[in-house]
């Protein structure tokens, strides 16, 4: 008996359509996100932990950073690389680049090692910018793609006078997951590997760095998805 019960209740299930509980109200509508402002750049940039994490590749016993500098400007390093054109494989968040782009505001921060420390093996830039408009942001990302390729496979000289020239070997450009990246290895007189990770979602663009001496380093996508998560979609 207690078995054809069960049948009969799971045919019922069936017949009424699965047994749905149904409840009676009114939907409400999602709360709107509010949008980025000058304002609220800072909350999107990630700890110096954070940051330390991404860059050994997910290590959270990695090494610590601090915050070495923050700023509120694009850089200017226009001068010191022997090609202007491919000023963003050189450099995150640089004023040439962002140039009658519509940008209305940034912040931005550098991170490595304590300055105590003996020396330092890593080093980022994290930034975010903001556009006037989502299409100016979209706009933004698109001229980087084209940009980013034309820059691929190919030497960049850095002039840091009085200390030696940095020569850097560039491989190629792509695009994974709404992120573009590219990375370039040192050639001298150091061995540091970087890779640049460039994001936009909605009116924002993030801009990011990430260094490691002596290995490849992925952080700067890392860096970039993470901030993006931090961001509204539209």
């Amino acid at each position: 008996m207690t078995t054809r019960l069960a049948v009969l209740l799971g045919g019922l299930c069936i017949t009424v359509g699965g047994c749905a509980a149904t409840t009676a109200g009114t939907a409400l509508p999602m709360a709107p996100i509010p949008p980025t402002t000058a304002d609220t750049l800072s909350a999107l940039l990630l700890s110096a932990s954070e940051v330390g994490t991404a860059l050994a590749g997910g290590d959270p016993a990695g090494d610590d950073l601090v915050v070495t500098r923050d700023v509120r400007e694009l850089w200017n390093d226009g001068a010191r690389f022997d090609s202007t054109d491919c000023l963003a494989i050189g450099g995150a968040a640089q004023k040439g680049v962002y140039a009658d782009s519509g940008w209305t505001g940034m912040h931005g921060q550098i991170l490595r090692e304590p300055p105590t420390a003996p020396e330092w093996s890593h080093f980022a830039v994290q930034a975010v910018v903001l556009f006037e408009t989502a299409r100016a942001a979209a706009d933004f990302f698109a001229r980087s793609q084209s940009s980013w390729a034309g820059c691929s496979e190919r030497d960049l000289t850095y002039t840091q006078q009085p200390a030696p020239d940095q020569f850097w070997s560039v491989g190629p450009s792509s695009t994974d997951a709404d992120v573009l990246s590219v990375s370039r290895t040192q050639q001298g007189p150091q061995r540091w590997s970087c890779q640049r990770a460039l994001a936009v979602r909605v009116n924002v663009a993030v801009d990011v760095e990430a260094c490691s001496l002596g290995a490849p380093t992925s952080a700067a996508a890392a860096i970039a998805t993470m901030i993006g998560e931090r961001l509204p979609v539209a």
